[in-house]
């Protein structure tokens, strides 16, 4: 050792004894200060320093041995893990499989429930169709009498031609007119057959101009007007009322159907069965119409098969035509 280190007292034994000393704290600095410079040589003068320091590390890190026995339990963990997620993804997958095994099931009891209601749908249009089809049959003998009625008045006449030459003129006259009258009687039913079909909502799948061609054959025998053209019609049209006038909200949307032809605007709707309520959102209709077209004459009519004598009273309240 060095001059300055033997300086120490070698009355300093013990740990409390180098505490008690006043300058410690000073000894303590040089200690650090230069343990590294005085360590390598302590190390090879005094086996004794190796076998403590080798005793402090195995004290404060796991030895060699020890650290492979905590690989392995570190390896061994994980294999545990690693079962476990196996297990967990065979459950996993065995409860998807039920999962699709009761799907499948489902899905064929709800197949066969659809097929079943498809059937009875089916069951009941036919039953419908041949309802329709049967009172059509009735129409057209009926309509096949009236013509062979006329066809026999015509026969009948042509022989009364050939027999008597002088009535002639006024024989002719009478098979014009009960031509004129067979297709009158033609356009008639033909009317009235569109004029069901809109009464009835049974419209098909017609759209566009067939629809409308549809609705101005039906209301020109509705309405007793034979002036009315398809081009007229305008079916389901946007209103909206901007400025909350009728309706009390801005922007309130609603759908009219109406007529326009030499300025003025016909508003009409069709209800199979109608509502007080029903009258009262039709005349709300018309008025927005009118306020918003002040420079034409507008219309309400209210179609209403069968309408009691409430609705009517109702329509006149609200200044509509009620057509039952």
């Amino acid at each position: 050792m060095s001059a300055k280190q033997k300086a120490i007292p070698d009355s300093i034994s013990s740990k409390n004894a180098i505490r008690d000393i006043p300058n410690w704290n000073q000894i303590q600095d040089y200690i650090q200060d230069h343990i590294v410079d005085i360590l390598p040589q302590l190390l090879q003068e005094n086996p004794k320093v190796v076998t403590a320091i080798e005793g402090i590390i195995a004290h404060q890190f796991p030895r060699r041995d020890e650290f492979a026995r905590l690989l392995d339990e570190v390896k061994q963990q994980r294999e545990d893990w690693t079962r476990q997620f196996e297990l967990l993804r065979e459950e996993i997958k065995q409860q998807r499989e039920e999962t699709n095994q009761r799907f499948e099931a489902q899905r064929e009891e709800w197949t066969q429930q659809f097929q079943l209601l498809r059937e009875e749908m089916n069951q009941r249009f036919e039953a419908q169709r041949e309802e329709w089809t049967q009172q059509f049959k009735l129409l057209r003998e009926e309509f096949e009498l009236l013509r062979d009625e006329v066809k026999q008045q015509r026969a009948e006449m042509n022989q009364q031609f050939k027999q008597v030459h002088s009535d002639h003129l006024e024989l002719k006259r009478r098979v014009i007119k009960l031509e004129t009258g067979l297709d009158r009687v033609v356009d008639k039913m033909t009317g009235f057959d569109a004029w069901l079909k809109v009464l009835t909502g049974n419209v098909g799948t017609k759209k566009g101009q067939t629809l409308e061609d549809l609705f101005a054959l039906a209301l020109q025998y509705g309405l007793k007007n034979p002036d009315i053209k398809p081009e007229t019609i305008r079916l389901r049209q946007e209103l909206i009322d901007t400025e909350g006038q009728i309706f009390l909200r801005k922007y309130y949307g609603t759908e009219i159907d109406l007529i326009a032809e030499n300025g003025q605007m016909t508003v009409f709707e069709i209800k199979a069965t109608a509502e007080s309520d029903d009258v009262d959102l039709f005349a709300m209709k018309v008025k927005l119409v009118q306020l918003q077209n002040p420079n034409q004459q507008v219309q309400g009519i209210f179609i209403s098969p069968g309408a009691g004598e409430k609705i009517r009273q109702r329509c006149i309240e609200n200044g509509l035509e009620l057509l039952d």
